[in-house]
C-alpha cells in the first residue's frame, strides 16, 4: 500500500492537472470564439457550440467560471446555454453578469427574462440544476422572522390581495436578449397576467411554471405592480450603448396585455403617467384590444401596436388604428400567424411583424409549434409593401418546423 506521503503527492498532482485543464479549456474556448473557428466545426449556432463544452464538470473556481460566462455572453450565447455549459442555473448566470455598482445601470426588481429561440424563458434566482435531482440537498431552514424580507400587498384585477417581496433597491427596466424582441433592449412589466386565454401564450407558460412561483405568486392572474412605476425614471443607458437606438426602446408589459378589457382605467392611467413623465424612452406597446388606445394620452415616442393572429381580429385592428395619431410608430404584430389573413387596408400601419407559433408547455400540456405556409406570409408581405409598410419576418419562421417553400414544377414533375 502506498504511503500517506505518496498518496498526498498524487492528490496535489491531480489538483495541479485539474487546474491546468480548466484553465486550458478556458483559453482554447477563448481562441475559438475570437477566431470564429467554432463555426468550422459544423455548429449552426453559438449556443450549440457553448453547450457542447462541459466546462462546469471541470470544477472551475468561481472567478474563472464567471469569466467564462462573460466570455460566452460577449459572443452572443444565451444565458440558458451558458448555464448548461458552466453547470449552473441560468439565474446564476444572470446574476453573475449583472454590472456592479460602478457600471451605470441598476438591475430591475421584476423577473429577468432571457429570450431564447422558443420565445421568452424566465430566469429566476432558483438553482435549476438541483431542483429536480434525487440527490438535491434539503431546503434550508426557514429564515428567522427578523431576517425575512419585507412584503408588499399587491392587488389583482378583482381586488384580491397578493403578498410580494418588497424590492431592496430602485426599480429599473430589464435588459432583453435574443431574437424574440431584438428591436428593443429593455422590457418593463408594471402589470403581469392576462385573460385572453390564447393557448400558445409564452407568458402564461412562464408565469405558471413551478420555477416561477416566487416571482408570480398570482400565477397568470392579472396583477398590478406599482413598485415598478419608477423604472423609466431610474433606468440609465450604459455609456457604450447611448448611440444605439434600440437601447431607448422598452417593451411594455411583455408578460401582460396592459389594455385588456379586465384592466382598470386606474392601472392604465398610472402606467401612462409614468411613461409621460419620462418621455425620452420609446415605449413599445402591444395589445389584442386596440380600441382601448383610442382617447388615451399616448407618449409621442411610443410604438403603438396590436396583435392579430386570426381573421376575427382584423376589422377591430383596422378600425382602431384609423383613429390613432401623434405617435412615432403604428405597428401590426401577426405572431403567431394562425390562419390566412385578409386586410382591407394596411396603410394605417408603419410596420408589420410576421411570426410563427413556437412550442410551449402550458398548464394543460404541450402546445406544438406551427409555421405559417409560405403563401400566407408572401401575400401579407406584398400587401404591406404596397401600403408603404416596413416588414420584419421573425427568425422563428425559419426554425423548426421549417416553412415549406414553393416547390412547383411544370408538366407534373
Amino acid at each position: 500500500m502506498e504511503s500517506a506521503e505518496v498518496r498526498y503527492g498524487r492528490l496535489l498532482e491531480a489538483a495541479e492537472i485539474s487546474g491546468y485543464t480548466v484553465q486550458r479549456a478556458y483559453e482554447v474556448t477563448t481562441e475559438m470564439l475570437e477566431s470564429g473557428d467554432w463555426q468550422k466545426l459544423g455548429f449552426r449556432k453559438i449556443d450549440d457550440f457553448i453547450r457542447s463544452i462541459p466546462f462546469g464538470s471541470l470544477g472551475p473556481p468561481e472567478s474563472l467560471r464567471k469569466s467564462y460566462e462573460r466570455l460566452a455572453n460577449d459572443h452572443g450565447a444565451t444565458q440558458r446555454a451558458i448555464g448548461d455549459s458552466a453547470g449552473v442555473s441560468a439565474a446564476t448566470v444572470n446574476r453573475d453578469l449583472r454590472p456592479d455598482v460602478s457600471d451605470e445601470t441598476e438591475q430591475s426588481h421584476e423577473p429577468a427574462l432571457d429570450q431564447q429561440e422558443d420565445e421568452l424563458t424566465l430566469v429566476l434566482d432558483v438553482s435549476s440544476e438541483t431542483e429536480h435531482s434525487a440527490d438535491a440537498k434539503p431546503a434550508p431552514a426557514p429564515m428567522p422572522a427578523w431576517q425575512a424580507p419585507a412584503m408588499l400587498t399587491l392587488l389583482t384585477h378583482t381586488g384580491d390581495e397578493v403578498s410580494y417581496p418588497k424590492p431592496q433597491g430602485k426599480a429599473t427596466f430589464n435588459q432583453t436578449q435574443g431574437d424574440g424582441i431584438s428591436w428593443a433592449s429593455w422590457s418593463w412589466n408594471p402589470v403581469t397576467g392576462c385573460l385572453h386565454g390564447c393557448r400558445y401564450c409564452y407568458a402564461r407558460e412562464i408565469a405558471t411554471s413551478d420555477r416561477a412561483k416566487a416571482s408570480f405568486p398570482a400565477g397568470f392572474t392579472p396583477l398590478f405592480h406599482p413598485e415598478r412605476l419608477d423604472a423609466p425614471a431610474n433606468t440609465i443607458i450604459p455609456a457604450k450603448h447611448r448611440d444605439d437606438p434600440a437601447w431607448r426602446r422598452v417593451f411594455v408589459c411583455s408578460m401582460a396585455d396592459l389594455y385588456g378589457r379586465w384592466v382598470s382605467d386606474e392601472w392604465i392611467s398610472q402606467v401612462h403617467e409614468s411613461m409621460l413623465d419620462s418621455p425620452d424612452w420609446q415605449y413599445i406597446l402591444l395589445t389584442k384590444f386596440p380600441a382601448r388606445y383610442v382617447g388615451l394620452d399616448l407618449p409621442a415616442g411610443a410604438w403603438v401596436g396590436t396583435s392579430v393572429d386570426e381573421q376575427k381580429r382584423v376589422r377591430i385592428a383596422e378600425d382602431a388604428f384609423r383613429k390613432i395619431e401623434g405617435v412615432k410608430v403604428k405597428w401590426l404584430s401577426l405572431e403567431p400567424l394562425l390562419e390566412p389573413l385578409e386586410f382591407d387596408d394596411l396603410s394605417m400601419f408603419d410596420w408589420v411583424v410576421i411570426g410563427a407559433q413556437t412550442r410551449t408547455h402550458q398548464p394543460d400540456g404541450a402546445v406544438e409549434a406551427f409555421t405559417p405556409p409560405f403563401d400566407w406570409v408572401a401575400r401579407l408581405y406584398v400587401q404591406a409593401k404596397e401600403a408603404g409598410c416596413m416588414v420584419h419576418i421573425k427568425p422563428n419562421v425559419l426554425q423548426s418546423p421549417h416553412m415549406a417553400l414553393p416547390n412547383e414544377y411544370p408538366g407534373g414533375h
